[in-house]
């Protein structure tokens, strides 16, 4: 069996069932490789000392009484409660509202005297897909005709 076999070459070709067979294949296949390293993970959190902190804040200190957990608690729900009243102002603020004024169209005359140009050269720049532009001595553009 060659190793072309194996991959697949065209996998527009595989019907909806293989697609959602493989794909459920390769979440299982990752799932497990991640299961392969929980106990480095675990080495690592104990060598660092999360599982004593943990120790120290909820074995020794248990919730029941409140206490800090409290208020962690209130300042997630004034947060979340700023959070969401400030999206509400701005939804009712600006949905629905154009964002970008659109431009004014400028017309040829104004373009070519803001580049320095005449109307001529402006009109040819404007025919032509692609144009050479020099610049003159005394700092205007031309257009050079062998485009």
């Amino acid at each position: 069996m060659k190793a072309e076999a194996i991959i697949i070459q065209r996998p527009e070709r595989q019907s909806h069932t293989q697609r959602a067979a493989f794909a459920t294949l390769t979440v299982f296949a990752w799932l497990f490789w991640a299961f392969l390293w929980l106990p480095l993970l675990t080495l690592l959190a104990w060598a660092f000392g999360v599982r004593t902190a943990w120790v120290q804040l909820h074995v020794f200190d248990l919730v029941d009484n409140g206490g800090d957990i409290n208020v962690i608690l209130i300042v997630a729900v004034a947060c979340a409660t700023i959070f969401f009243s400030w999206s509400r102002y701005n939804h009712a603020r600006f949905a629905g509202k154009q964002k970008r004024r659109g431009n004014k169209p400028v017309g040829v005359a104004q373009t070519a005297a803001a580049i320095g140009a005449s109307t001529e050269d402006a009109l040819k720049i404007q025919a032509h897909r692609r144009a050479v532009i020099s610049v003159s001595a005394d700092g205007f553009m031309t257009l050079d005709d062998a485009a």
